[in-house]
């Protein structure tokens, strides 16, 4: 393992990667850091250790709308191509990793006989890019079929984004303006269509393509966004002025769509970005279109060229002619230190309960789980015993809670078995390993059970025999507006928490044998077993 002051470079990262062999451009230096996280836990892992080095930060899904600077990259570039987990939830709504191409997600609603999304066939990406853009094509926008988005921020926390909340319009998303990654999108589809239906659509949009030479040669496709206030494309606008053919070192404007620019081999990304301000320029002075580039460069560029083509940068301290743009974080930036969540309360992790294995339909769909941080470190040693954690649960289909304790036992009773009924359960874990866990299981009714191990079914000692009775000063239960849940003291997480580090775990189960997790796991191990504390989602508190 290679080890840079004194921090382990995580088993997902590599190091002194060529970005022109990862984007569609072939263009780009070396990236000193290059990350596939095949997970959610090793993205988090991948962006803590990231953030504690102080290396600029880059994403990319497929890089099909991406144009690398041709200077290497001193920091970290995060693909999430190996992300690709995707099942249904209901019989409409299908829950997608960022990494999942946009023709699988195509060819799938082909196989299950869904509509509406048979415009992603052949559309170059993956889903968590193509959401962040609010791509569109043939008529269709990704806003039309999310139903909700899960965001992953530099510090590591954890929310769900309704659509209200990301999609501007056109093209546009509040996660363009924010350090927030896509890591997955629950889509929804409606509509049935049959198979000969759908099969001939997506082989129109196929056609489509094919005939606009979209492949001829490497590019990222439409290099400018349409301005629908001129009243046409910005490929019809090019193609008037003449630019069809035009060329840039190795950079040319494709014969056949005048929005899209080629790598005919050897264009450089200075190429590419001269030939885009040529353009940008004379639909300006000869057309009046002002016309905004769609290709997202990223990595150190010359400021003057990145400005004539509309672009803005952060200057670079040691270079101010040199600009950054396109980073998820950099840490050249005044108070770069990422605490734009500070405010409490603040939502650590926030998202639906899935399946234990991933597999279709196999959890019910509508709970939703939370947990916030309620106070700051320095408040809490203030107040040990104030709720520092506050945990809730809410679902919007009572199935999945159904199965009930019998009703001679009181609801909020303290109950030993709680697992055999629908309950939600939180585990509570030190990120070092042997450190300990606890584990609390509610229902609905605020029936409870809280328990202390040492390690993996081990019980701490002190704990053996289950009493409600140590947990009645540090554990408050809490219910309201839907939600049910708890809260719990400073007093009784302090020894758990390292380094401002604490691992968390949500999970369910039906009562009926069906079992669920947020955040989901990879390849979890059968038979189902929640007590596996290396693999809780790990999170920085404040």
């Amino acid at each position: 393992m290679t080890v840079v002051n004194d921090f382990t470079i995580p088993p997902a990262v590599s190091e002194h990667l060529s970005l022109a062999e990862k984007g569609y451009y072939g263009i780009g230096g070396n990236a000193r850091y290059f990350a596939e996280p095949g997970s959610l836990a090793e993205l988090a892992d991948i962006l803590l250790w990231s953030v504690g080095q102080r290396l600029p930060l880059a994403l990319m899904g497929r890089g099909s709308n991406i144009l690398f600077s041709d200077a290497d990259f001193a920091g970290v570039v995060i693909s999430l191509g190996r992300m690709e987990r995707m099942h249904w939830l209901s019989d409409d709504e299908l829950f997608c990793e960022a990494g999942v191409e946009n023709s699988r997600i195509a060819e799938e609603l082909l196989r299950a006989g869904r509509g509406g999304g048979e415009w992603l066939y052949r559309l170059p990406g993956q889903i968590g890019a193509t959401v962040r853009m609010n791509a569109r094509c043939f008529g269709g926008e990704v806003s039309a079929i999310t139903a909700a988005v899960l965001t992953l921020s530099v510090e590591g926390c954890l929310r769900w984004r309704l659509p209200e909340e990301i999609f501007y319009g056109y093209k546009h998303t509040a996660l363009m303006e924010s350090p927030e990654i896509v890591v997955a999108a629950l889509l929804r589809f409606p509509h049935t269509r049959p198979e000969e239906e759908t099969r001939a659509l997506m082989e129109g949009h196929e056609g489509e393509r094919d005939a606009k030479h979209h492949f001829d040669f490497p590019s990222c496709g439409s290099t400018f966004k349409n301005n629908y206030a001129v009243g046409r494309s910005s490929g019809s606008i090019f193609e008037e002025l003449g630019f069809k053919g035009e060329s840039e070192g190795g950079a040319m404007v494709s014969p056949h769509h005048a929005n899209f620019i080629y790598n005919r081999g050897g264009a450089t990304a200075r190429d590419v970005l001269t030939l885009a301000a040529r353009m940008k320029d004379a639909a300006l002075a000869e057309a009046g279109a002002q016309l905004d580039l769609e290709v997202q460069c990223i990595g150190l560029f010359d400021a003057d060229l990145l400005a004539s083509c509309g672009v803005s940068s952060a200057a670079d301290t040691r270079d101010p002619s040199k600009g950054w743009v396109g980073l998820l974080w950099n840490p050249q930036e005044e108070g770069a230190a990422p605490t734009q969540e500070a405010l409490f309360p603040r939502v650590l992790m926030q998202g639906p309960l899935l399946g234990y294995s991933a597999l279709n339909r196999e959890f019910p769909a509508g709970a939703l789980v939370a947990v916030e941080q309620l106070r700051s470190l320095e408040d809490a040693t203030l107040n040990p015993q104030a709720p520092f954690l506050r945990w809730t649960t809410r679902s919007s289909d009572p199935v999945i809670f159904a199965v009930k304790p019998p009703a001679t036992i009181p609801a909020g009773s303290f109950l030993d078995g709680l697992w055999n009924y629908g309950v939600s359960e939180l585990f509570i874990a030190s990120v070092v390993p042997g450190g300990g866990y606890l584990e609390f299981e509610l229902t609905p009714e605020g029936h409870w059970v809280a328990l202390r191990f040492d390690a993996p079914r081990k019980r701490a000692k002190g704990f053996e025999q289950l009493s409600a009775e140590p947990w009645q000063k540090v554990v408050q239960k809490v219910q309201c507006e839907g939600d049910f849940g708890m809260e719990f003291s400073w007093e009784l997480l302090q020894p758990f928490v390292k380094g401002e580090m604490l691992a968390l775990q949500c999970s369910a189960s039906s009562g009926s044998g069906e079992l669920a997790l947020f955040p989901w796991w990879n390849h979890a191990p059968l038979p189902a077993d929640f007590h596996q504390p290396e693999r809780f989602f790990k999170i920085r508190l404040l």
